[in-house]
């Protein structure tokens, strides 16, 4: 241990840090022996720790108190006004208690002199630092920038209920929620909900009205949280901001109507795709929030199996034909395609996607967005495309009977295609394109493989601990009893912590299965086109069901039995 950095040892020692866990990583762990950052990247890329878990281990190396939050402070406005928000963000502290004598600073990275020593000159004092969590200062350093500095709670409270909105109808630039100072209260409703939920990474805001009051619910890890209510009176103010946001029309209630805008959040870009549908109780509104400042992923970080990834890759360096990737609505299905696409070398190969819409702007590939409005669909996109000279082309889904046409006409003239589908499982996928009228013959020539996926959440690290599972839970599984406690694993739950929310849960991974198209596979197509006899040959040549993979995460300490008998099937 002696090669490795110190903070390795206190971890072993003293965090229930396996020796198992870190010996795949040797040479890693060599390269990053005076790196505290990399070290930290890494042993938590390979999910050995949590940042908190190392956080308290850096602490205990420099000798220095360790604090998980700060909110029982307030930020003075002397910090404030000295500190530059993006300075702060740059190097993870900010100052949380002044004494006559001493300056309390968070921080993430104690080896970060700069900041501390300019705290030091300025106010001429001993600085005494305080190790925390990156979120954790994330989370002091917004609450101090807040300028509006209301809850949403304490928004509403401001509002009047007979308040006319004319002043809410300016069409502004993006700006940082942070640096706005605006003071109509509508508008730091609205501000406060977006905040709130970038801050908790939530995918979805539903405003739901009800008889009396607006109920506010974020989706997060997939799941919708009610979050905040608000009085029915507000609802038609708050809509009308968020339409005046989206450029969408106040005066027309009676119809759907769909939107975007673009607003900033401690710098961090966010693309909003609005959605308005009338109800009986008045207009609900979902907001879908889009990262855009967020790295995008690779395959190897979507926790794809070696029995899935190798294959699949594999596939994606083909030279043509289709690889179509399937699940439901918000099952991480173009997260995958992005991620394939990365794959591939896009300065030797012309990238084109098609998409509805484009989620996110990618350098060094060309991407269309359909406007069926305007004439421009799936397939007449993809016809052009042609005439472009593509190698690869991603069209976001197979809708209908034209698109799958010309993709596979696309990839029988040498083309890679990717595309999503929405079905139950791989060997179902084959049968839907067989059902909208291509021939079992082009289908089975032209698709090299199917990837059904779906998202699970994952168990919280801060939170986890070991139970026996039940025999029935085992049943449930496809496990048998025996064999569970002959390969000696343990099933893990979250008992629930202020990290998570209560749940048990932080994150989301996926679970997947993959058909590839092998001769016999092929043959039993054209011979029978029938889904169980498809899956039947799949699972003689060993693909992996998601159930399976399901187990398999289960017994990896990523996931839940019910996170898994809740989102599979039967096999």
């Amino acid at each position: 241990m002696d090669q490795y950095h110190p903070i390795v040892r206190i971890l072993l020692e003293d965090f229930e840090i396996t020796k198992e866990s870190i010996r795949p990583l040797h040479e890693q762990l060599i390269a990053n022996r005076e790196d505290t950052n990399g070290l930290k990247e890494m042993l938590i890329k390979h999910n050995v720790t949590s940042e908190v878990i190392f956080q308290k281990a850096l602490a205990k190396y420099f000798e220095l108190e360790y604090q998980d939050s700060f909110d029982e402070f307030k930020a003075l406005k002397e910090f404030t006004e000295l500190i530059p928000i993006r300075y702060a963000k740059k190097y993870n502290f900010f100052p949380i208690e002044k004494g006559e004598h001493i300056l309390k600073v968070s921080i993430t990275n104690p080896q970060f002199s700069q900041p501390l020593d300019d705290l030091a000159r300025h106010f001429k004092c001993h600085i005494e630092t305080i190790v925390t969590h990156k979120q954790a200062v994330i989370d002091l350093i917004n609450r101090a920038y807040d300028q509006s500095s209301s809850s949403t709670k304490e928004a509403v409270e401001q509002l009047d209920s007979d308040e006319v909105y004319e002043n809410i109808l300016a069409v502004e630039e993006p700006e940082d929620l942070l640096d706005a100072t605006d003071e109509e209260p509508i508008k730091r409703l609205v501000n406060s909900l977006l905040w709130q939920a970038a801050k908790d990474l939530a995918s979805d805001i539903h405003l739901d009205p009800t008889t009396g009051d607006t109920i506010v619910r974020y989706r997060i890890d997939g799941v919708l949280q009610q979050v905040t209510i608000f009085p029915k009176q507000v609802h038609v103010s708050v809509v009308n901001r968020i339409k005046v946001m989206s450029r969408l029309d106040i005066a027309q209630k009676s119809i759907p109507q769909d939107g975007r805008s673009m607003v900033l959040i401690a710098g961090k870009k966010i693309d909003i795709r609005i959605s308005t549908a009338p109800t009986i109780q008045g207009e609900k509104i979902v907001m879908r929030l889009l990262y855009q400042d967020e790295k995008l992923m690779k395959l190897n970080q979507l926790g794809l199996a070696k029995y899935i990834s190798k294959p699949y890759i594999r596939m994606v360096n083909s030279s043509g034909g289709i690889i179509l990737v399937t699940g439901p609505t918000g099952s991480g299905k173009t997260t995958t395609l992005y991620a394939s696409l990365a794959e591939i070398d896009h300065e030797a190969r012309n990238v084109i996607t098609i998409e509805d819409p484009v989620e996110y702007k990618l350098s060094g590939y060309s991407q269309i967005e359909v406007k069926p409005k305007l004439g421009l669909s799936f397939a007449n996109a993809l016809r052009s495309v042609l005439r472009q000279d593509p190698d690869v082309i991603m069209v976001g889904e197979m809708r209908d009977t034209e698109t799958a046409q010309i993709a596979i006409q696309s990839a029988l003239t040498g083309h890679l295609v990717f595309s999503t589908v929405h079905t139950n499982s791989a060997p179902a996928t084959i049968i839907r394109l067989i059902d909208m009228g291509i021939e079992p013959f082009l289908v089975s020539s032209t698709i090299i493989g199917v990837l059904s996926q779906r998202l699970v959440r994952r168990i919280c690290i801060d939170c986890k601990e070991k139970y026996n599972p039940h025999p029935e839970q085992l049943r449930e599984l496809g496990i048998k009893e025996k064999s569970f406690h002959k390969i000696n694993k343990n099933f893990f739950r979250g008992k629930g912590c202020k990290t998570c929310r209560n749940t048990g849960y932080r994150g989301r991974l996926g679970i997947h299965e993959l058909l590839e198209m092998t001769d016999s596979v092929k043959n039993v197509i054209l011979e029978n086109s029938d889904v169980d006899a498809i899956k039947k040959q799949g699972l003689k040549e060993k693909m992996v069901t998601l159930r399976r993979d399901g187990v398999n995460k289960i017994l990896h300490g990523l996931t839940t039995a019910e996170e898994i008998l809740s989102i599979t099937s039967e096999e």
